[in-house]
């Protein structure tokens, strides 16, 4: 079996795509207006034990973008981010399966411009294939 990690990528995507109240991108245009969602980083760990199927924890990072006034849009956008990934089974092509997919992390706080704000969202998702 062929690795997940461009399936996950795939299936990340269109959950938040239907689910958030904002644009979701993995790379994002200069043009794009806030508030906005990223895929950022992601940390893979091989978890796989001695005999059976390869395994994987990932940390994957999401970013949120907003030139609101105040932190209240990028909480509310983290919350939805929440809501549409917690312990939400995600279908992956080619024979992956998303064990678990878990928020253990949610941030908010404004850039050094001032005007900006910036949330995170800290995804630890387990893999099997």
């Amino acid at each position: 079996m062929s690795d997940p990690t461009l399936p996950l990528q795939a299936a990340l995507l269109a959950r938040l795509k239907v689910k958030l109240s904002c644009p979701v991108y993995d790379a994002v245009s200069r043009a794009a207006t806030k508030p906005y969602v990223v895929i950022d980083s992601e940390f893979i760990t091989n978890t796989t034990p001695i005999t059976g199927r390869k395994r994987e924890e990932r940390l994957l990072y999401l970013s949120v973008w907003s030139d609101h006034k105040g932190q209240s849009e990028v909480k509310r956008i983290n919350s939805e981010i929440a809501e549409s990934l917690d312990e939400v089974p995600l279908a992956l092509s080619d024979g992956a399966t998303a064990v678990s997919v878990r928020v253990v992390r949610t941030e908010s706080n404004r850039e050094p411009d001032g005007v900006t704000y910036m949330g995170s969202v800290t995804l630890r998702i387990i893999t099997q294939h």
